[in-house]
């Protein structure tokens, strides 16, 4: 019988109990992304392996939302490969209001 399950219910604790998902070290797991890279200096690996080891850290404490993802990997990761540098840019997205106009009710 199949189950479904809406996607706001599911998080990583929920993946690893029900499916047996493990975190995967191994640094060859995907050997094919890893030809034709440049090299990384001592520093951009020390810098890396804080980076890992504060996601790792991040998974223990569910759930791991958009901002804090952003802050502790993402932010990181572009900073250390120069993605912050020319030619490169970073744009911010525009906000959005919504509003919504109230109805007056007259009993």
């Amino acid at each position: 019988m199949i189950q479904i399950k809406q996607a706001s219910y599911v998080d990583l604790r929920y993946l690893i109990d029900n499916f047996g998902i493990d975190l995967v070290l191994d640094e060859q797991f995907f050997h094919e992304w890893q030809h034709d890279l440049p090299e990384l200096t001592d520093l951009d690996k020390q810098l890396l392996d804080k980076v890992k080891a504060g996601y790792v850290n991040l998974l223990n404490y569910p759930p791991l939302l958009e901002d804090v993802v952003r802050m502790a990997i993402v932010d990181p990761i572009l900073f250390i490969g120069d993605f912050y540098l020319s030619p490169f840019y970073v744009k911010a997205e525009e906000s959005v209001d919504i509003a919504e106009q109230k109805r007056r009710c007259n009993y």
